[in-house]
């Protein structure tokens, strides 16, 4: 007998379980949550990691003589 969560997906917003094809908001379960996701970026809750460059950010005209 299959799992029955094998075909559904985890909302990274509020954790329900959902079906992929039954959403008008993927990988949201509705649309709320699609909200809420992008407020949490827009205010900077969250974002992607980054490494700081620590290379120069002009180039030094002596240097390309």
């Amino acid at each position: 007998m299959p799992n029955e969560h094998d075909d559904k997906s985890k909302c990274p917003t509020c954790g329900k379980r959902f079906r992929m094809d039954e959403t008008d908001a993927p990988p949201f379960c509705c649309q709320r949550c699609r909200l809420i996701d992008l407020g949490r970026w827009l205010d900077e809750e969250i974002g992607l990691p980054f490494e700081d460059d620590e290379s120069p950010k002009t180039i030094d005209p002596d240097l390309t003589r």
